[in-house]
């Protein structure tokens, strides 16, 4: 997994002093001039003083400030004219995709496709958008001859995680790592044996604790645009990876093809 600083602040987010995220949020939503500032500006901006601000650098393994400020300098991309609508969309689009591959960790998600080859059946619980993702995770795993649902109502994610096995694996997505009815499903279904992986933007919370394995994807804000929409980019993007490393199963590349050419043949 990267350890960029950006990666870092997200990550060690939940683990933050209260004053600590503000200087987080200001860093996050100034990342691109966070260079021309000295640390009694960044003090001056955020209320913070200035050995509060040698502390943050310290917790997200900086030295100093100006070491922070040259690591988040070469970490930040230059912005290009984004006064395009269509542009500016694309440009959002790549930063994302970028910033989870390199947040990707390959091992972890190795671990996950073993997962799903060796359950009896999958659960993916997700409420919101995060369910809708869940739910084109399982059309995709259907194809390949797995047993999977997606579950996207509180009760019956509850009712389903107490009907759970050692054999079976459950997939938690939640960006935020603190939707409640999931994680509260996800204990139950740990109580009951099951594996649980989890999807999110951040490590320390609930969803993150719960999980034998626990992917991390970009928070939606790294994009710098308030406006930008998709939450579910960075996920799709994680189960496309998934898809493509089942794929090179044989068996499930066969019955993908089988389902395929039967919904061919029936147009």
């Amino acid at each position: 997994m990267s350890s960029s600083v950006i990666d870092i602040l997200q990550l060690e987010y939940q683990r933050f002093s209260t004053k600590e995220k503000e200087i987080a949020d200001y860093v996050m939503r100034n990342k691109s001039s966070i260079n021309n500032i000295n640390i009694r500006d960044l003090a001056a901006n955020t209320n913070a003083s200035m050995s509060t601000i040698t502390r943050f650098c310290r917790k997200v393994g900086c030295d100093t400030f100006v070491d922070f400020k040259i690591r988040l300098n070469r970490e930040v991309q230059q912005p290009r004219n984004d006064t395009n609508i269509f542009m500016k969309t694309q440009n959002l689009y790549n930063n994302v995709v970028n910033a989870t591959a390199e947040m990707l960790d390959t091992s972890r998600i190795e671990q996950v496709v073993q997962f799903i080859k060796e359950a009896r059946r999958i659960y993916v619980y997700g409420l919101g958008s995060s369910g809708l993702s869940g739910l084109e995770f399982k059309y995709r795993l259907t194809r390949m001859d797995i047993i999977i649902d997606a579950v996207t109502d509180s009760h019956m994610m509850m009712m389903s995680a107490t009907l759970l096995g050692q054999d079976d694996l459950v997939i938690g997505l939640s960006n935020s790592g603190r939707t409640t009815e999931v994680s509260n499903a996800l204990i139950a279904a740990k109580n009951r044996g099951a594996k649980i992986v989890g999807i999110t933007n951040f490590d320390h919370t609930p969803l993150s604790e719960i999980s034998d394995v626990c992917i991390f994807t970009p928070e939606i804000g790294r994009s710098g645009d308030v406006n930008f929409i998709n939450s579910q980019l960075a996920i799709i993007y994680i189960l496309d990876v998934i898809s493509l490393l089942l794929l090179e199963d044989s068996h499930l590349l066969k019955a993908r093809q089988q389902t395929l050419q039967a919904l061919y043949s029936a147009e």
